[in-house]
Protein backbone atom coordinates (compact mmCIF):
# COMPACT_ATOMS: atom_id res chain seq x y z
CA UNK A 1 0.00 0.00 0.00
CA UNK A 2 2.73 2.72 0.87
CA UNK A 3 6.35 2.24 0.35
CA UNK A 4 8.95 3.12 2.73
CA UNK A 5 11.75 5.60 1.48
CA UNK A 6 15.52 4.26 2.39
CA UNK A 7 16.77 5.74 5.59
CA UNK A 8 20.31 6.00 3.75
CA UNK A 9 18.54 7.94 1.02
CA UNK A 10 16.30 10.36 3.52
CA UNK A 11 19.21 11.05 5.18
CA UNK A 12 20.97 12.85 2.53
CA UNK A 13 18.49 15.48 2.57
CA UNK A 14 16.98 15.25 5.96
CA UNK A 15 18.38 16.29 9.39
CA UNK A 16 19.74 13.64 11.52
CA UNK A 17 17.69 13.28 14.78
CA UNK A 18 14.21 14.85 15.97
CA UNK A 19 15.91 17.56 17.85
CA UNK A 20 17.59 18.68 14.70
CA UNK A 21 15.04 18.49 12.63
CA UNK A 22 13.15 20.71 15.08
CA UNK A 23 15.57 23.45 15.24
CA UNK A 24 15.37 23.68 11.33
CA UNK A 25 11.99 24.71 11.49
CA UNK A 26 12.64 27.28 14.13
CA UNK A 27 12.34 26.10 17.21
CA UNK A 28 13.88 23.64 20.30
CA UNK A 29 13.19 20.52 21.94
CA UNK A 30 11.26 22.08 25.44
CA UNK A 31 9.36 18.60 25.73
CA UNK A 32 10.80 15.50 26.77
CA UNK A 33 10.30 12.50 24.36
CA UNK A 34 8.63 10.05 26.60
CA UNK A 35 6.14 8.30 24.35
CA UNK A 36 7.11 5.02 22.71
CA UNK A 37 5.23 4.03 19.30
CA UNK A 38 3.18 1.57 21.72
CA UNK A 39 2.07 4.47 24.19
CA UNK A 40 1.72 6.79 21.82
CA UNK A 41 -0.34 4.27 19.64
CA UNK A 42 -2.31 3.14 22.81
CA UNK A 43 -2.84 6.91 23.35
CA UNK A 44 -4.37 6.76 20.14
CA UNK A 45 -6.71 3.81 20.67
CA UNK A 46 -8.10 4.98 23.77
CA UNK A 47 -9.00 8.76 22.44
CA UNK A 48 -10.84 7.29 19.43
CA UNK A 49 -12.22 4.17 22.14
CA UNK A 50 -14.27 3.34 18.64
CA UNK A 51 -16.33 0.63 20.48
CA UNK A 52 -16.86 2.45 23.56
CA UNK A 53 -18.00 5.99 21.79
CA UNK A 54 -20.07 3.63 19.15
CA UNK A 55 -22.20 2.70 22.60
CA UNK A 56 -22.83 6.05 23.60
CA UNK A 57 -23.81 7.48 20.37
CA UNK A 58 -25.74 4.46 18.76
CA UNK A 59 -28.60 6.41 19.67
CA UNK A 60 -29.06 8.47 16.78
CA UNK A 61 -28.60 5.74 14.08
CA UNK A 62 -31.15 4.11 15.59
CA UNK A 63 -33.34 7.04 15.23
CA UNK A 64 -32.99 7.76 12.04
CA UNK A 65 -32.21 4.67 9.68
CA UNK A 66 -32.11 1.23 12.17
CA UNK A 67 -29.82 -0.80 12.34
CA UNK A 68 -28.89 -1.26 8.98
CA UNK A 69 -27.78 2.58 9.43
CA UNK A 70 -25.47 2.34 12.11
CA UNK A 71 -23.46 -0.99 10.82
CA UNK A 72 -23.37 0.41 6.95
CA UNK A 73 -22.60 3.88 7.75
CA UNK A 74 -20.03 2.19 10.49
CA UNK A 75 -18.40 0.23 7.36
CA UNK A 76 -18.02 3.08 5.03
CA UNK A 77 -16.77 5.25 7.81
CA UNK A 78 -14.06 3.39 8.50
CA UNK A 79 -12.89 2.28 4.96
CA UNK A 80 -13.11 6.41 4.39
CA UNK A 81 -11.19 7.08 7.57
CA UNK A 82 -7.77 4.75 6.91
CA UNK A 83 -7.85 6.66 3.41
CA UNK A 84 -7.47 10.17 5.83
CA UNK A 85 -5.43 8.37 8.09
CA UNK A 86 -2.97 7.25 5.49
CA UNK A 87 -3.27 10.37 3.72
CA UNK A 88 -2.36 12.83 6.92
CA UNK A 89 -0.01 10.19 8.06
CA UNK A 90 2.19 11.15 5.06
CA UNK A 91 2.35 14.75 5.22
CA UNK A 92 3.29 13.85 8.71
CA UNK A 93 5.72 12.05 7.60
CA UNK A 94 7.21 14.96 6.02
CA UNK A 95 6.62 17.80 8.56
CA UNK A 96 6.33 15.66 11.99
CA UNK A 97 5.76 18.70 14.48
CA UNK A 98 3.32 19.10 17.86
CA UNK A 99 1.33 22.10 15.50
CA UNK A 100 -0.10 19.70 12.93
CA UNK A 101 -2.68 20.43 10.74
CA UNK A 102 -1.35 24.28 10.49
CA UNK A 103 2.17 23.73 10.21
CA UNK A 104 1.30 21.16 6.83
CA UNK A 105 -0.84 23.78 5.94
CA UNK A 106 2.25 26.16 6.20
CA UNK A 107 4.24 24.35 4.74
CA UNK A 108 2.34 23.39 1.77
CA UNK A 109 0.82 26.97 0.79
CA UNK A 110 1.78 29.54 -1.90
CA UNK A 111 3.45 32.33 0.29
CA UNK A 112 1.15 35.05 -0.87
CA UNK A 113 -1.71 33.30 1.56
CA UNK A 114 0.48 31.20 3.65
CA UNK A 115 0.33 32.92 6.81
CA UNK A 116 -3.51 33.60 7.01
CA UNK A 117 -4.25 29.70 5.56
CA UNK A 118 -2.16 28.10 8.39
CA UNK A 119 -3.83 30.43 10.60
CA UNK A 120 -6.85 29.62 10.31
CA UNK A 121 -6.23 26.30 9.64
CA UNK A 122 -5.06 26.08 13.12
CA UNK A 123 -7.70 27.98 14.83
CA UNK A 124 -10.11 25.58 13.30
CA UNK A 125 -8.28 22.70 14.64
CA UNK A 126 -7.99 24.02 17.93
CA UNK A 127 -11.16 24.56 18.27
CA UNK A 128 -12.02 20.95 17.24
CA UNK A 129 -9.51 19.38 19.83
CA UNK A 130 -11.43 21.61 22.22
CA UNK A 131 -14.80 19.75 21.41
CA UNK A 132 -13.71 16.33 20.56
CA UNK A 133 -12.08 16.29 23.85
CA UNK A 134 -15.45 17.95 25.79
CA UNK A 135 -17.48 15.31 23.98
CA UNK A 136 -15.56 12.55 25.88
CA UNK A 137 -15.99 14.13 28.88
CA UNK A 138 -19.58 14.72 28.12
CA UNK A 139 -19.93 11.38 27.77
CA UNK A 140 -18.36 10.17 30.96
CA UNK A 141 -19.75 12.67 33.10
CA UNK A 142 -23.59 11.53 31.77
CA UNK A 143 -22.58 7.74 31.65
CA UNK A 144 -22.17 8.53 35.88
CA UNK A 145 -25.34 9.85 36.68
CA UNK A 146 -26.59 6.95 33.91
CA UNK A 147 -25.59 4.55 36.07
CA UNK A 148 -27.34 5.93 39.16
CA UNK A 149 -30.64 6.37 37.26
CA UNK A 150 -29.73 1.82 36.21
CA UNK A 151 -29.43 1.34 40.29
CA UNK A 152 -31.71 3.77 41.46
CA UNK A 153 -35.01 4.20 40.50
CA UNK A 154 -35.87 6.85 43.24
CA UNK A 155 -33.04 9.28 41.48
CA UNK A 156 -34.25 11.91 39.58
CA UNK A 157 -31.70 13.07 37.60
CA UNK A 158 -31.29 16.84 36.81
CA UNK A 159 -28.95 19.08 34.14
CA UNK A 160 -27.65 20.75 36.78
CA UNK A 161 -25.88 17.25 38.38
CA UNK A 162 -24.95 15.63 35.01
CA UNK A 163 -23.08 19.47 34.60
CA UNK A 164 -21.10 18.60 37.31
CA UNK A 165 -20.34 15.01 36.80
CA UNK A 166 -18.78 16.46 33.53
CA UNK A 167 -16.76 19.30 35.54
CA UNK A 168 -15.14 16.63 37.90
CA UNK A 169 -14.22 14.74 34.77
CA UNK A 170 -12.88 17.66 33.05
CA UNK A 171 -10.69 18.40 36.28
CA UNK A 172 -9.47 15.36 36.97
CA UNK A 173 -8.32 14.76 33.77
CA UNK A 174 -6.46 18.66 33.43
CA UNK A 175 -5.31 17.27 36.99
CA UNK A 176 -3.54 14.26 35.79
CA UNK A 177 -1.88 15.76 32.68
CA UNK A 178 -0.11 18.45 35.43
CA UNK A 179 0.86 16.55 38.29
CA UNK A 180 0.77 12.68 36.68
CA UNK A 181 2.18 13.91 33.19
CA UNK A 182 5.63 11.58 34.38
CA UNK A 183 3.04 8.51 34.25
CA UNK A 184 0.96 8.92 31.22
CA UNK A 185 2.68 7.25 28.30
CA UNK A 186 2.05 4.11 31.02
CA UNK A 187 -1.58 4.60 31.68
CA UNK A 188 -1.70 4.79 28.49
CA UNK A 189 -0.88 1.51 27.58
CA UNK A 190 -2.97 -0.07 30.76
CA UNK A 191 -5.95 2.15 29.38
CA UNK A 192 -4.69 0.26 25.49
CA UNK A 193 -5.10 -2.87 27.83
CA UNK A 194 -8.51 -2.25 29.54
CA UNK A 195 -9.62 -1.19 25.94
CA UNK A 196 -9.12 -4.70 24.67
CA UNK A 197 -9.46 -6.70 27.65
CA UNK A 198 -12.92 -4.78 27.79
CA UNK A 199 -14.34 -5.53 24.36
CA UNK A 200 -13.39 -9.04 24.73
CA UNK A 201 -14.54 -9.31 27.84
CA UNK A 202 -18.42 -7.67 26.99
CA UNK A 203 -18.61 -9.34 23.15
CA UNK A 204 -18.09 -12.78 25.29
CA UNK A 205 -21.19 -11.71 27.32
CA UNK A 206 -23.55 -10.96 25.05
CA UNK A 207 -22.81 -13.33 22.97
CA UNK A 208 -23.30 -15.63 25.69
CA UNK A 209 -26.59 -14.47 27.50
CA UNK A 210 -28.35 -11.32 25.43
CA UNK A 211 -31.73 -13.06 23.32
CA UNK A 212 -30.48 -12.65 19.49
CA UNK A 213 -32.18 -10.58 16.82
CA UNK A 214 -32.55 -11.90 13.04
CA UNK A 215 -30.01 -11.16 10.30
CA UNK A 216 -32.74 -9.03 8.43
CA UNK A 217 -33.08 -6.90 11.56
CA UNK A 218 -29.29 -6.07 12.00
CA UNK A 219 -28.66 -5.70 7.89
CA UNK A 220 -32.46 -4.98 6.45
CA UNK A 221 -34.48 -3.64 8.25
CA UNK A 222 -34.76 -0.03 7.89
CA UNK A 223 -36.54 2.34 10.65
CA UNK A 224 -36.80 5.89 10.57
CA UNK A 225 -38.25 7.66 13.39
CA UNK A 226 -36.65 10.84 13.45
CA UNK A 227 -39.38 13.05 11.94
CA UNK A 228 -37.49 13.43 8.64
CA UNK A 229 -39.65 12.93 5.65
CA UNK A 230 -36.76 11.57 3.53
CA UNK A 231 -34.80 8.27 4.34
CA UNK A 232 -31.93 9.21 2.42
CA UNK A 233 -31.27 12.57 4.32
CA UNK A 234 -31.70 10.83 7.74
CA UNK A 235 -29.36 7.72 6.67
CA UNK A 236 -27.19 10.72 6.31
CA UNK A 237 -28.42 12.47 9.42
CA UNK A 238 -26.74 9.48 11.13
CA UNK A 239 -23.95 9.47 9.76
CA UNK A 240 -22.82 11.46 13.72
CA UNK A 241 -23.03 7.72 14.76
CA UNK A 242 -20.09 6.14 12.66
CA UNK A 243 -18.19 9.02 12.39
CA UNK A 244 -17.66 10.47 15.54
CA UNK A 245 -15.93 7.54 17.05
CA UNK A 246 -13.48 7.28 14.64
CA UNK A 247 -12.07 10.77 15.53
CA UNK A 248 -8.99 11.62 17.28
CA UNK A 249 -6.26 9.80 15.79
CA UNK A 250 -4.54 13.21 14.97
CA UNK A 251 -3.10 12.87 18.11
CA UNK A 252 -0.48 11.14 17.15
CA UNK A 253 1.08 14.07 14.89
CA UNK A 254 0.40 16.58 18.33
CA UNK A 255 2.23 14.64 20.40
CA UNK A 256 5.47 14.30 17.70
CA UNK A 257 8.15 16.42 19.88
CA UNK A 258 7.31 13.70 22.62
CA UNK A 259 8.05 10.90 20.64
CA UNK A 260 11.54 9.48 18.79
CA UNK A 261 11.61 8.89 15.09
CA UNK A 262 8.48 10.89 14.64
CA UNK A 263 9.06 10.98 11.13
CA UNK A 264 8.78 7.03 11.23
CA UNK A 265 6.48 6.46 14.07
CA UNK A 266 3.33 8.97 13.61
CA UNK A 267 2.01 7.91 10.63
CA UNK A 268 2.36 4.26 11.79
CA UNK A 269 0.24 5.41 15.07
CA UNK A 270 -2.52 6.52 13.07
CA UNK A 271 -2.81 4.24 10.55
CA UNK A 272 -2.38 1.38 13.26
CA UNK A 273 -5.07 2.95 15.49
CA UNK A 274 -7.51 3.17 12.78
CA UNK A 275 -7.39 0.25 11.60
CA UNK A 276 -7.37 -1.84 14.64
CA UNK A 277 -10.57 0.20 16.56
CA UNK A 278 -11.97 0.57 13.03
CA UNK A 279 -11.84 -3.99 13.35
CA UNK A 280 -12.75 -4.00 16.80
CA UNK A 281 -15.66 -1.20 16.40
CA UNK A 282 -17.23 -3.55 13.34
CA UNK A 283 -17.40 -6.77 15.35
CA UNK A 284 -18.41 -5.18 18.55
CA UNK A 285 -21.40 -3.48 16.26
CA UNK A 286 -22.34 -6.49 14.75
CA UNK A 287 -22.49 -7.81 18.45
CA UNK A 288 -24.47 -4.79 19.66
CA UNK A 289 -26.88 -5.14 17.12
CA UNK A 290 -27.92 -8.76 17.25
CA UNK A 291 -28.36 -8.24 21.22
CA UNK A 292 -30.15 -4.64 21.07
CA UNK A 293 -34.04 -6.07 21.66
CA UNK A 294 -36.96 -4.15 20.56
CA UNK A 295 -36.03 -0.51 19.75
CA UNK A 296 -38.76 1.27 21.11
CA UNK A 297 -37.60 0.25 24.73
CA UNK A 298 -33.96 1.10 24.03
CA UNK A 299 -34.53 4.37 22.78
CA UNK A 300 -36.64 5.14 25.82
CA UNK A 301 -34.17 3.59 28.09
CA UNK A 302 -34.60 5.95 31.40
CA UNK A 303 -30.74 6.30 31.20
CA UNK A 304 -30.51 8.23 28.23
CA UNK A 305 -28.10 5.45 27.02
CA UNK A 306 -29.32 2.25 24.89
CA UNK A 307 -26.33 0.28 25.89
CA UNK A 308 -26.89 0.11 29.25
CA UNK A 309 -30.20 -1.20 28.36
CA UNK A 310 -29.07 -3.86 26.20
CA UNK A 311 -26.70 -4.67 28.92
CA UNK A 312 -29.25 -5.33 31.71
CA UNK A 313 -31.41 -7.06 29.36
CA UNK A 314 -28.44 -9.29 28.75
CA UNK A 315 -27.19 -10.23 32.12
CA UNK A 316 -30.29 -9.71 34.00
CA UNK A 317 -28.53 -7.80 36.57
CA UNK A 318 -28.11 -4.37 37.57
CA UNK A 319 -24.59 -5.07 38.95
CA UNK A 320 -23.56 -6.77 36.02
CA UNK A 321 -24.91 -3.79 33.45
CA UNK A 322 -22.75 -1.54 36.32
CA UNK A 323 -20.04 -3.57 35.72
CA UNK A 324 -19.83 -3.80 32.08
CA UNK A 325 -21.55 0.08 31.68
CA UNK A 326 -18.24 0.89 34.13
CA UNK A 327 -15.96 -0.39 31.77
CA UNK A 328 -17.30 1.93 28.92
CA UNK A 329 -17.00 5.10 31.51
CA UNK A 330 -13.35 4.40 31.96
CA UNK A 331 -12.25 4.68 28.71
CA UNK A 332 -14.18 7.84 28.41
CA UNK A 333 -12.48 9.29 31.46
CA UNK A 334 -9.13 7.85 29.79
CA UNK A 335 -9.88 9.67 26.39
CA UNK A 336 -10.82 13.00 28.03
CA UNK A 337 -7.04 12.88 29.59
CA UNK A 338 -5.65 11.70 26.24
CA UNK A 339 -7.62 14.73 24.76
CA UNK A 340 -6.22 17.23 27.09
CA UNK A 341 -2.94 15.85 26.52
CA UNK A 342 -3.35 16.52 22.65
CA UNK A 343 -5.10 19.90 22.80
CA UNK A 344 -2.92 21.58 25.24
CA UNK A 345 0.09 20.52 22.50
CA UNK A 346 -1.83 21.99 19.88
CA UNK A 347 -2.60 24.93 21.27
CA UNK A 348 0.81 25.37 23.21
CA UNK A 349 2.57 24.86 19.37
CA UNK A 350 0.10 27.67 18.17
CA UNK A 351 1.19 29.93 21.17
CA UNK A 352 4.65 29.25 20.23
CA UNK A 353 3.85 30.92 16.94
CA UNK A 354 2.25 33.65 18.51
CA UNK A 355 -1.14 32.82 17.48
CA UNK A 356 -2.92 33.78 20.26
CA UNK A 357 -3.63 36.25 22.92
CA UNK A 358 -1.08 36.12 25.57
CA UNK A 359 1.41 34.07 23.71
CA UNK A 360 4.21 34.59 25.81
CA UNK A 361 2.79 33.46 28.91
CA UNK A 362 0.84 30.69 27.25
CA UNK A 363 4.27 29.22 25.22
CA UNK A 364 5.77 28.43 28.89
CA UNK A 365 7.00 25.31 29.59
CA UNK A 366 7.15 24.15 33.30
CA UNK A 367 11.03 23.30 33.70
CA UNK A 368 10.37 21.10 36.31
CA UNK A 369 7.70 18.97 35.24
CA UNK A 370 8.49 19.76 31.28
CA UNK A 371 4.78 19.97 29.92
CA UNK A 372 2.78 23.66 29.22
CA UNK A 373 0.71 23.47 32.57
CA UNK A 374 -0.77 27.10 31.95
CA UNK A 375 -1.82 25.38 28.59
CA UNK A 376 -3.32 22.82 29.94
CA UNK A 377 -5.43 24.86 31.99
CA UNK A 378 -6.28 27.19 29.58
CA UNK A 379 -7.75 24.59 27.26
CA UNK A 380 -9.91 23.23 30.23
CA UNK A 381 -11.60 26.48 30.72
CA UNK A 382 -13.48 26.78 27.63
CA UNK A 383 -14.44 23.30 27.60
CA UNK A 384 -16.08 23.37 30.96
CA UNK A 385 -17.75 26.63 29.94
CA UNK A 386 -19.15 24.40 26.89
CA UNK A 387 -21.39 22.67 29.40
CA UNK A 388 -23.36 25.31 29.93
CA UNK A 389 -25.38 24.27 26.49
CA UNK A 390 -26.59 21.07 28.04
CA UNK A 391 -28.39 22.80 30.93
CA UNK A 392 -30.84 24.44 28.29
CA UNK A 393 -30.90 22.12 25.25
CA UNK A 394 -31.97 18.61 25.15
CA UNK A 395 -29.85 17.62 22.69
CA UNK A 396 -26.68 19.04 23.54
CA UNK A 397 -24.86 16.03 23.80
CA UNK A 398 -25.31 15.52 20.01
CA UNK A 399 -24.93 18.98 19.29
CA UNK A 400 -21.27 18.66 21.14
CA UNK A 401 -20.33 15.32 18.66
CA UNK A 402 -21.71 17.08 15.31
CA UNK A 403 -19.00 20.45 16.96
CA UNK A 404 -16.22 17.71 17.08
CA UNK A 405 -17.03 16.30 13.75
CA UNK A 406 -17.52 19.86 12.56
CA UNK A 407 -13.73 21.00 13.38
CA UNK A 408 -11.50 18.09 13.43
CA UNK A 409 -12.83 16.76 9.81
CA UNK A 410 -12.70 20.43 8.20
CA UNK A 411 -9.00 20.56 9.78
CA UNK A 412 -8.48 17.23 7.77
CA UNK A 413 -9.69 18.61 5.05
CA UNK A 414 -7.41 21.52 4.36
CA UNK A 415 -4.26 20.16 4.68
CA UNK A 416 -5.27 16.83 1.88
CA UNK A 417 -6.39 19.92 -0.27
CA UNK A 418 -3.17 21.73 -0.28
CA UNK A 419 -1.36 18.52 -0.91
CA UNK A 420 -3.61 17.55 -3.50
CA UNK A 421 -2.58 21.19 -5.46
CA UNK A 422 0.71 21.58 -4.10
CA UNK A 423 2.49 19.22 -3.15
CA UNK A 424 2.51 16.41 -4.32
CA UNK A 425 2.32 17.18 -8.07
CA UNK A 426 5.69 19.26 -7.02
CA UNK A 427 7.43 16.88 -4.35
CA UNK A 428 11.07 15.02 -5.44
CA UNK A 429 11.13 11.76 -4.48
CA UNK A 430 13.68 12.87 -1.57
CA UNK A 431 11.58 15.38 -0.31
CA UNK A 432 8.81 12.81 1.65
CA UNK A 433 9.17 11.53 4.37
CA UNK A 434 9.72 7.64 6.01
CA UNK A 435 5.98 6.77 4.61
CA UNK A 436 5.40 7.65 1.07
CA UNK A 437 2.12 6.15 -0.92
CA UNK A 438 2.27 5.18 -4.64
CA UNK A 439 1.18 8.17 -6.64
CA UNK A 440 -1.75 6.91 -7.71
CA UNK A 441 -2.75 5.51 -4.71
CA UNK A 442 -1.85 8.53 -2.80
CA UNK A 443 -3.86 10.35 -5.00
CA UNK A 444 -6.61 8.03 -5.01
CA UNK A 445 -7.19 8.15 -0.67
CA UNK A 446 -6.61 11.97 -1.11
CA UNK A 447 -9.56 12.43 -3.48
CA UNK A 448 -11.64 9.47 -1.26
CA UNK A 449 -10.48 11.41 1.81
CA UNK A 450 -12.00 14.86 0.54
CA UNK A 451 -15.46 13.59 -1.16
CA UNK A 452 -16.09 11.83 2.46
CA UNK A 453 -15.03 14.98 5.10
CA UNK A 454 -17.08 17.48 2.96
CA UNK A 455 -20.15 14.85 2.88
CA UNK A 456 -19.90 14.46 6.55
CA UNK A 457 -19.11 18.08 6.89
CA UNK A 458 -22.35 18.72 5.70
CA UNK A 459 -24.99 16.10 7.10
CA UNK A 460 -22.85 17.09 10.90
CA UNK A 461 -24.99 20.49 10.41
CA UNK A 462 -28.25 19.28 10.55
CA UNK A 463 -30.64 18.54 13.86
CA UNK A 464 -31.18 15.07 14.80
CA UNK A 465 -35.18 15.19 14.84
CA UNK A 466 -37.46 17.07 13.04
CA UNK A 467 -39.44 19.50 13.12
CA UNK A 468 -36.91 21.55 14.65
CA UNK A 469 -37.48 23.08 17.98
CA UNK A 470 -35.36 25.73 20.31
CA UNK A 471 -35.10 22.66 22.13
CA UNK A 472 -33.53 19.86 19.80
CA UNK A 473 -32.59 22.49 17.23
CA UNK A 474 -28.71 21.51 16.36
CA UNK A 475 -26.53 24.64 17.15
CA UNK A 476 -22.89 23.13 15.74
CA UNK A 477 -22.59 25.42 13.09
CA UNK A 478 -23.80 28.60 15.62
CA UNK A 479 -20.68 27.78 17.87
CA UNK A 480 -17.89 26.64 15.29
CA UNK A 481 -19.17 29.94 12.81
CA UNK A 482 -19.34 31.82 16.17
CA UNK A 483 -15.50 30.30 17.11
CA UNK A 484 -14.45 31.40 13.48
CA UNK A 485 -15.76 35.01 13.61
CA UNK A 486 -14.22 35.42 17.21
CA UNK A 487 -10.53 34.44 15.80
CA UNK A 488 -11.29 36.45 12.52
CA UNK A 489 -11.58 39.30 14.38
CA UNK A 490 -8.56 39.06 16.62
CA UNK A 491 -6.54 37.67 13.59
CA UNK A 492 -7.81 40.57 11.68
CA UNK A 493 -6.78 43.53 14.64
CA UNK A 494 -3.69 41.97 15.82
CA UNK A 495 -3.10 37.99 14.78
CA UNK A 496 -1.62 39.02 11.63
CA UNK A 497 0.39 41.35 12.79
CA UNK A 498 2.68 39.32 15.39
CA UNK A 499 1.80 35.31 13.65
CA UNK A 500 5.20 33.78 12.75
CA UNK A 501 4.19 31.53 10.05
CA UNK A 502 5.90 27.70 10.68
CA UNK A 503 9.30 27.53 9.32
CA UNK A 504 8.52 24.14 7.56
CA UNK A 505 9.05 24.66 3.58
CA UNK A 506 11.78 23.16 1.89
CA UNK A 507 14.85 25.19 2.95
CA UNK A 508 13.98 24.08 6.61
CA UNK A 509 14.61 20.50 5.23
CA UNK A 510 17.34 21.29 3.28
CA UNK A 511 15.83 20.77 0.14
CA UNK A 512 17.35 21.99 -2.77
Amino acid sequence: MAEIVDEHDFKKVAPTSDDELLAQIGHVQELERNYSIWSLGSLCLCLMATWEALSSVIATALTTGGAPCLFFNLLISIICTIAIACSLGEIASIYPTAGGQYHWVAALSPASSRATAAWITGWINVGGQIVLTASAAFAAGLQLQALIILNDESYLPARWQGLLFYWAVLLYAAAINIWGAKMLPTANLLSGALHIAGFLAILITLGAMAPKNSPSFVFTKVSNTSGWSNDGIAWLVGLLSSVYPLLGYDAACHLAEELPHASRNVPIAMIGSVTVNGILGVGYCIMLLFSTGGLDVLLSTPTGFPFMQIFLDATKSRAGATVMSLIITITAVAATVAGITSTSRTTWAFARDKAIPFDRYFAHVDQRLHIPVRMVILVTVPQMFLGFIYLGNSTAFNAILSMAILGMYTSYLIPIVYFIVYGRPKLAQHEFGYFKMPKALGLGLNLVSCAWLMLVIVFATFPTFMPVTAQNMNYSIVVMGGWLVLGGIYYMVRGRKKFEVPVVDREAYNFE
